[in-house]
């Protein structure tokens, strides 16, 4: 990951942090319940994993090809909501304070492990699930294990964070 990587990641996290603020300020809500929020992003995973059928789903000969905007799409959904996980229930963008040492050694971890696997994609939704510390790092390795960048998911997300805030205030 560059600086520039950081940085955009940075910048996503404050934007959701608006966002949430903006969502629970709008539903009376003090604060994200984690469950709700973890089952939030196993939708959004499922609804990735919906667009990617074209790829897995050998059986259907009628399944359209996989579109990659439509990837990226369900993808920044899966990020806003692991970002506001990243934000209330573990350090936010202050994960990055003291360098990104620790966010690096994940990444290195994570990725390492879709080296020769050949259930890497599985393997990474199912510890993105299931871990509490490191969702965001897992989440940066299925996006690059997908073929996007961090630049792409910034620009989609900033795209997708019009829309959100669009819907709030026509009560979606």
């Amino acid at each position: 990951m560059t600086s520039k990587d950081v940085k955009l990641i940075k910048e996503m996290l404050q934007m959701q942090a608006k966002l949430d603020k903006a969502i629970m300020d709008e539903y009376g809500l003090a604060e994200l319940d984690e469950e709700k929020l973890s089952l939030a992003i196993l939708d959004e995973v499922g609804e990735l994993t919906h667009e990617l059928k074209g790829n897995w789903c050998w059986w259907k000969k009628t399944q359209a090809p996989v579109d990659k905007e439509k990837v990226l799409g369900e993808l920044v959904d899966v990020w806003h909501f692991v970002l506001s996980y990243t934000n209330n229930f573990n350090d936010g963008e202050s994960m990055f304070d003291t360098g990104t040492d620790e966010f690096d050694r994940g990444y290195k971890y994570y990725l390492s492990k879709t080296h020769f696997n050949k259930n890497a994609l599985t393997n990474l939704f199912s510890e993105l699930i299931d871990s509490w510390l490191e969702k965001l790092v897992i989440l940066v390795v299925i996006t690059e294990y997908l073929g996007f960048t961090i630049e792409q998911v910034y620009k989609a997300y900033c795209d997708k964070n019009k829309i959100n805030y669009q819907r709030l205030k026509e009560g979606y």
